[in-house]
């Protein structure tokens, strides 16, 4: 990896900034340069937010991503406001229900059901996309994401949280 861009998007209390709070930590346990900003105001009440993660090898000039290779989008105003950004090359990382572009790098998951249904925790659909994140990329440690997870979250939910992260990376691995 010399650089990566990734911008995440949603909606306010889906955790899209607490995600990008916890991808920061984690690359800045492997010792790579890392910024995190973050974008949202009356968005926190449920209109669309953004958080911005630049990880490098190398010192960052500019704190905002604006070539991202990857968006992942948990809205679909996030997704239609961010897409104007993408190149042929970006990653789009979504759930089922939302329309994406015919693009050659979409990959849509069932995030939505997975979280309402399987994990029976709403409150971790940031956490869960973290691992389908980390196992398409491959670009940070597990271990390292669940250092930052565990410094992040409140004591209580630790496991439910880590069990929300594996699950994205099952999520992952059944789709290859």
């Amino acid at each position: 990896m010399s650089k990566k861009e990734i911008l995440f998007t949603g909606l306010g209390g889906q955790g899209i900034v607490k995600s990008g709070v916890i991808l920061a930590e984690a690359a800045v346990l492997e010792g790579k340069h890392t910024i995190q900003t973050q974008n949202y105001g009356p968005e926190s009440r449920g209109g669309c937010c953004r958080a911005d993660v630049i990880i490098s090898d190398n010192d960052i000039c500019y704190p905002r991503v604006e070539n991202p290779d990857i968006i992942l989008a948990l809205s679909q105003s996030g997704l239609d406001k961010f897409i104007k950004n993408a190149d042929e090359n970006t990653i789009i990382i979504t759930d089922n229900s939302i329309d994406a572009p015919n693009k050659k790098n979409v990959r849509k998951f069932d995030i939505f059901n997975c979280t309402e249904n399987v994990l029976k925790n709403s409150q971790a659909i940031n956490i869960l996309c973290l691992g389908i994140l980390a196992a398409l990329t491959k670009e940070i440690n597990y271990k390292n994401i669940e250092k930052a997870i565990c410094d992040n979250v409140p004591k209580s939910t630790i496991n439910k949280n880590l069990d929300a992260f594996n699950a994205g990376i099952n999520m992952v691995d059944i789709a290859i």
